[in-house]
């Protein structure tokens, strides 16, 4: 197995492990409204974000230096990127839906009951 092969492979399992771990404490966190699609961006991007210092450094204890590192952290962080706006957009949608409207009475509905 080639070290790219293998600091990737290291990369994404970190990122696996520890992105169910940022994941879960962020949807602790805040709520998420949007459903599974929104979950499975959401747990995505905080996979690739997790992922990234973790295939850096593989990257460079296997010997490969900066010129391998550097478009696999890139990487990690584009997907994460695309992965978190695409979550953004389901989740806004789905928080504009679930808007939960005051219903005690004001002031203003006071003053036009009479």
């Amino acid at each position: 197995m080639s070290a790219p092969l293998l600091a990737l492979l290291i990369g994404i399992l970190c990122a696996l492990v520890f992105g169910s771990l940022v994941a879960r404490r962020s949807s602790r966190h805040e709520k998420i409204y949007g459903g599974a699609f929104a979950h499975a961006f959401h747990f995505l991007g905080a996979a690739a974000v997790a992922g990234t210092l973790p295939v850096v450094l593989a990257c460079l204890v296997l010997g490969q230096g900066f010129r391998v590192a550097f478009p696999m952290a890139l990487s990690f962080l584009v997907t994460s990127a695309v992965a978190l706006l695409i979550f953004a957009a389901v989740e806004r949608n789905a928080r504009a839906k679930n808007v939960i409207r005051e219903q005690g009475w004001t002031r203003e509905d006071a003053r036009r009951s009479y």
